[in-house]
């Protein structure tokens, strides 16, 4: 998926990143979501700044990493708010204000129909959704990425410590993830408790 991504021609991958707006924009607005939380994109990543330059009425927090987790802090203008952080990532200084939010858009490699995602691999959007108490969901957790990392035939391997995505969003679909309670051929522990 680096590979499939990072080979997308510069005027394509914003064309898509476009268009991926404007569906994050339509979930946001239809679900009332006015507290969300973007991230600063990096190898490829979904460019999210047509959402926030938009301004629809929101507020909006960008990760930032503290110690072995993440806390996302609100920034007002996020094109110059930001400075490099952690791995290089562009995050909001620590003086910007921490804030409750109502959904976090997290990116991802690869993600599934029912809510799986493959991050970069360090586990820090899974930690932050572990940390909310049992039977506390948290805020919507909305996954998002290019159409070609949706993958419809296979059910992605999840681990003890991943949490599942509430939404899939694409520059083609915006799609709510359910837990799948079958497998074709034989059923899948995991997933029939989830």
């Amino acid at each position: 998926m680096r590979q499939l991504r990072a080979a997308l021609p510069r005027e394509r991958h914003a064309a898509l990143s476009r268009l991926l707006c404007l569906r994050l924009e339509a979930l946001l607005s239809l679900l009332g979501l006015r507290r969300v939380a973007l991230y600063a994109p990096v190898r490829g990543e979904a460019d999210l700044s047509a959402l926030w330059a938009a301004d629809g009425g929101r507020r909006y927090f960008f990760p930032r990493v503290e110690g072995e987790g993440l806390v996302f802090r609100e920034v007002e203008r996020p094109g110059r708010d930001l400075r490099p952080g952690a791995f290089g990532i562009p995050e909001p200084g620590p003086e910007a204000p921490p804030g409750a939010l109502e959904a976090v858009l997290a990116p991802g490699l690869a993600f599934d129909p029912s809510g799986g995602r493959i991050g970069s691999g360090r586990g820090y959007y899974d930690r932050w959704a572990a940390s909310f108490p049992a039977g506390e969901e948290g805020p919507l957790r909305v996954g998002v990425g290019f159409t070609f990392q949706l993958a419809w035939e296979e059910r992605l391997p999840l681990g003890p410590g991943d949490r599942r995505m509430d939404w899939i969003v694409t520059d083609r679909e915006a799609l709510r993830c359910l837990p799948c309670t079958y497998a074709p051929g034989g059923g899948d522990e995991h997933d029939a408790m989830a």
